[in-house]
């Protein structure tokens, strides 16, 4: 297909396959092209939607077994999703959902102490699961109640 859509590109007055080469007159080979690179392209264009990349979700930050020093408890979390249009990402903190958003970042707060994992689902508008995040494990400090 590269070939062919170099061919419509470049302007040149051949189109060539594996087996044959084929000339035409300047008139019809024009009409003969034009009508052939827009058929190129609009392969091209509904092929992306119907071969489009499976939906994947990569967490960014906080980082796999990252140390979060704050007294607040707040864990800033984001993504990298390779999605389609109208989804949903749920943020779990240890198995529990703990929030939903159109976004690719998010902030928790009310995390505490200890070792927490952390992980992603992207649910499309029917609700259907799509992709799932890995798992990181975080590592909260704060400092004692007594000191805030």
């Amino acid at each position: 297909m590269r070939t062919y859509l170099h061919t419509c590109m470049n302007n040149q007055s051949t189109i060539s396959t594996k087996a044959s080469t084929f000339s035409f007159t300047a008139t019809r080979h024009l009409m003969i092209k034009s009508g052939f690179c827009a058929l190129v392209l609009t392969c091209i264009l509904f092929s992306q939607f119907a071969y489009s990349a499976p939906t994947s979700i990569q967490l960014i930050a906080p980082a796999h077994e990252a140390t979060i020093r704050n007294t607040q408890g707040q864990v800033h979390i984001s993504w990298v999703a390779h999605a389609k249009a109208n989804v949903v990402y749920e943020i779990y903190l240890d198995d529990v959902l703990k929030k939903t958003t159109p976004h690719t970042e998010m902030a928790l707060t009310g995390v505490e102490r200890g070792a927490h994992s952390i992980y992603l689902q992207v649910k499309d508008k029917s609700g259907k699961v799509i992709a799932v995040s890995h798992t990181h494990t975080i590592y909260v400090h704060q400092n004692s109640k007594l000191f805030r």
